[in-house]
């Protein structure tokens, strides 16, 4: 009776070890993805996670285990009057979320995005 109670606590935990993913979704990914990729009827496998799309889809992507929190300004300035698409949701904190020399600026709809920035003293 024992062993089999063990047996059942060790298949519980087995489970609940595979379903659990460590780590979180990163910043909003700014990719052409409007459509859920994923969801509750199309899970990821159990080393991803379904994460928002800038779009408002969803897609499977590996988790991030540890953000690093790096005060990085690079140079130039966000610019004045933003161009591009409508896209009201967050893709970047700070401008260390943005490659190369991209900053995190307000878009049109005021939303943080990573773009070109303008050189400081033009207008």
């Amino acid at each position: 009776m024992l062993r089999h109670c063990v047996t059942a606590v060790v298949l519980l935990l087995a489970v609940a070890y595979t379903k659990c993913q460590i780590g979180s979704c990163p910043p909003t990914l700014s990719v052409e993805i409007c459509d859920a990729k994923c969801g509750p009827t199309t899970p990821c496998n159990s080393t991803q996670l379904c994460c928002p799309t800038a779009c408002g889809g969803s897609m499977c992507v590996d988790p991030m285990t540890q953000r690093h929190f790096v005060t990085l300004v690079k140079a130039g300035k966000c610019p004045e009057f933003p161009r591009g698409v409508w896209v009201c949701s967050h893709s970047c904190t700070g401008d260390s979320d943005c490659p190369r020399a991209l900053k995190c600026c307000p878009n049109r709809c005021g939303a943080l995005t990573c773009q070109r920035a303008e050189v400081e003293g033009n207008t």
